[in-house]
């Protein structure tokens, strides 16, 4: 069985993408990834083996050369996609729909539409209506349609006309043995990663570290592009609190590096405002990677105090909450951390005992792994077995 990513980013800004493909890769298909390259995001790039190809575009120059960079990369999606035949396009972004629409009219292949982030409705240029146009019609006639959320996968099944519509939460790999854990030092050391806006990770947090005298914070990620210059704005707001010597960012790193990185902490932000007029923002239970991530470095998070997160993860004992506009409210989350470390590493050891059961991506996207081979005929004994797992944690 072949599968053609198409993206129109780097895939390794998105995790889950890669870690399906190599659940996919594992069961015996053949896949390869057509992304394009990012300034800034070099670290993330995807290693190619003997049955992932992942093949990346130049990145465009500048921004009134998008549209032309754009049209070369579908003509490239084609041309590959005419060679190769794959048996699945699978379209993981608004951008790549009409890629999508045109891979499947030219090869028949059947198509995949994963949705990691939901678009925006109002966007108003034309090259952009095009798209959510393609999208339109990918609900309808995508042989699978997946979202990391349930609100989100409720909402483009009644778009749909009621299809079914797969919830896959972004969750990590089934951990084999728990992160070795640093003789523990004086201190709070808090941790982000992922990409860096105000809304993720707000100056407030600045402020709390500046309110913990004992806390620090490490920034690893990078800035998305509506959000040019917010890392600059965090460390100047560091200096003008005289915190600069405790907020540091590390810029983007590769799975290995940041999970070493995140291994040293004691607490993870993940961090979602209270009010948004954003779905995603909105809808982030399962969709945003950074909780589950944490449990499987050994850290306990701390959330926003949302009710669908305080239902899903604080009340059942999985993390800590605050109001992330409130930097009072950060700081006492972390004064509560420094005082009962006990109760932290209880927290970080039960997110990681769930990561065994259910909170894993093999559990997650086992209903897709069957739907993709259930349709070539048959399925391979490890994928029915993982589906069949999924089903008694479901």
């Amino acid at each position: 069985m072949r599968i053609l990513y198409v993206q129109y980013t780097n895939p390794g800004a998105y995790p889950p993408l890669v870690r399906g493909a190599r659940l996919l890769a594992d069961a015996g298909a053949e896949i390869r990834m057509l992304g394009v390259r990012v300034a800034g995001l070099d670290a993330l790039d995807v290693e190619s083996d003997d049955r992932m190809d992942v093949r990346l575009m130049p990145a465009g120059a500048k921004a009134w050369q998008l549209k032309a960079h754009y049209a070369r990369y579908a003509a490239w999606a084609a041309a590959e996609g005419a060679k190769w035949r794959p048996d699945w396009i699978y379209a993981s972004d608004v951008l790549a729909a009409p890629v999508a629409v045109a891979l499947a009219t030219l090869t028949g292949a059947r198509v995949v539409y994963h949705e990691h982030d939901a678009p925006s409705l109002e966007h108003q240029s034309w090259a952009y209506r095009r798209c959510l146009s393609a999208r339109r019609r990918l609900l309808h006639q995508a042989r699978v349609v997946v979202t990391p959320n349930a609100q989100r996968s409720a909402h483009l099944s009644a778009v749909a006309g009621g299809r079914a519509v797969l919830t896959v939460w972004n969750c990590p790999p089934r951990p084999h043995s728990p992160t070795p854990r640093p003789p523990h030092e004086a201190g709070l050391r808090a941790i982000y990663r992922g990409s860096v806006n105000a809304d993720r990770l707000p100056e407030t947090v600045v402020d709390a570290i500046a309110l913990t005298p004992d806390a620090s914070l490490d920034i690893v990620g990078y800035e998305t592009a509506g959000s040019r210059g917010h890392i600059d704005q965090l460390l100047a707001r560091a200096a003008v609190l005289g915190v600069s010597d405790r907020v540091r960012s590390l810029g983007a790193m590769g799975p290995r590096a940041l999970d070493a990185v995140c291994g040293r902490a004691d607490i993870g932000l993940a961090l979602m405002p209270m009010d948004s007029r954003d779905e995603n923002m909105r809808h982030m239970t399962g969709a945003s990677n950074k909780v589950f991530e944490y449990f499987a470095c050994g850290v306990a998070p701390l959330v926003s105090a949302l009710d669908e997160w305080r239902t899903t993860f604080v009340d059942a004992g999985y993390a800590l909450a605050c109001d992330p506009s409130s930097a009072e409210s950060i700081a006492a989350a972390f004064g509560l951390a420094l005082r009962d470390r006990d109760e932290l590493a209880a927290i970080a050891a039960r997110g990681w005992q769930r990561l065994q059961i259910d909170w894993n991506y093999e559990t997650q996207f086992a209903p897709v792994m069957e739907a993709l081979w259930s349709a070539r005929g048959s399925v391979p004994a490890a994928v029915a077995h993982a589906g069949r797992e999924a089903q008694c944690v479901s």
